[in-house]
C-alpha cells in the first residue's frame, strides 16, 4: 500500500497517527494541528515525525503537501448534554466549518470527523454540510469504557466485533494505596445518587467503567479503584488503558494535564478499527 500523507486537524496527543500505525496504514508525512503545548510535547514523544502546524485557524497560511486523509475531532463542548448545548453559538464548536472549509480546500481522497452524541437538530445541519450521515460506536465494544461517540468518514467499515474486555482487565492490581480518608468520604458523599441508581463509578463494581472526561479527577464522577485498603483514584495509566492507549503515553506532563489530554482523546482501537477498512480505497 502506498504510503499517504495526513492532515490532522485538533490534533491532541496524535491519537490519530497512533491508531493508523495500529492499523497497519503506512504515512507518509503527518501534519498536525493542536495548540496545547502538553498535548503537543506528548505527541512528540510519542511520534517525533509530526510536523506541527499550529492553529488551525491560520491554515490559509500552511505550506503543505495535498493531503490524501484529512482527520479530526473538533471541539465538542458546544454539542456535548453535558454541558450548555450551545451548539453553533460557541466558537468551539464553529471550528467544525474552519475544518469543513479545510477539506473544500485540499479536496483529501478522504476524511473523518469524531464528535460527541448530540441533539438531533445538530447532526442534521453536519450531515446536510458534509453530504454524509454518521455513526454512532460506543467504545465498549473494543475497551473497558462505556463512550458513546459519532464518527463522519466517507468510507465503509463494518461494526466491530466485541472483544468483552472488562475494566478488571486493566486495573492495576499493584496499586494499592487509597486516597485520604477525607477524598474518600467526600467522593461517596457525593456519588450517592449514582450509587442509589446502582451505577457505580467504581471500577471493581462494573463490567465498564463510565466514560472518561477530561476532569477526571476533579469531578464528582471519576472513576475510582476499590483497593483492599479503602478507594482511590483512577491512575493515569488505567485511564490510557480505557482509551486503549500504550501503557505511559502521557507520561511527561503532570496528573493532571494527563487526565484532561486522555478525557479529550480518542479511543484509539475504535479509531484503528476504522482505519483498517481505508486499506481497501486507497
Amino acid at each position: 500500500m502506498k504510503p499517504i500523507t495526513v492532515l490532522a486537524l485538533f490534533d491532541g496527543m496524535a491519537c490519530g497517527l497512533e491508531a493508523l500505525k495500529r492499523a497497519g496504514i503506512p504515512v507518509k508525512k503527518y501534519y498536525a494541528s493542536e495548540i496545547d503545548q502538553h498535548a503537543i510535547k506528548i505527541a512528540s514523544k510519542n511520534h517525533p515525525e509530526i510536523i506541527h502546524l499550529g492553529d488551525v485557524q491560520n491554515w490559509k497560511e500552511w505550506d503543505i503537501d495535498s493531503p490524501d486523509l484529512v482527520i479530526g475531532g473538533s471541539p465538542c463542548q458546544g454539542f456535548s448534554f453535558v454541558g450548555k448545548q450551545l451548539a453553533f453559538d460557541d466558537p468551539r464548536s464553529r471550528l467544525f466549518f474552519t475544518m469543513k472549509d479545510i477539506i473544500d480546500n485540499y479536496k483529501p481522497a478522504n476524511y473523518l470527523l469524531e464528535n460527541v452524541k448530540m441533539a438531533q437538530k445538530h447532526i442534521d445541519v453536519i450531515n446536510e454540510i458534509l453530504g454524509q450521515k454518521p455513526i454512532l460506536l460506543n467504545s465498549a465494544l473494543l475497551s473497558a469504557q462505556g463512550r458513546n461517540r459519532l464518527y463522519w468518514f466517507n468510507w465503509d467499515s463494518p461494526t466491530p466485533k466485541e472483544t468483552g474486555i472488562l475494566t478488571d482487565d486493566i486495573i492495576d492490581k499493584e496499586n494499592q494505596t487509597p486516597n485520604s480518608e477525607g477524598w474518600q468520604k467526600w467522593w461517596l458523599k457525593n456519588s450517592e445518587f449514582q450509587l442509589r441508581k446502582k451505577y457505580s463509578c467504581i471500577l471493581n463494581d462494573v463490567d465498564k467503567a463510565i466514560c472518561m472526561t477530561a476532569r477526571q479527577v476533579s469531578s464528582w464522577n471519576g472513576n475510582m479503584v476499590r483497593t483492599e485498603k479503602g478507594l482511590r483514584f483512577l491512575s493515569p495509566m488505567e485511564a490510557e488503558r480505557l482509551q486503549t492507549l500504550p501503557d505511559n503515553y502521557t507520561a511527561g506532563v503532570s496528573n493532571t494535564q494527563r487526565y484532561k489530554m486522555i478525557g479529550n482523546g480518542w479511543t484509539v482501537d475504535v479509531i484503528a478499527h476504522l482505519f483498517k477498512s481505508l486499506e481497501e480505497v486507497l
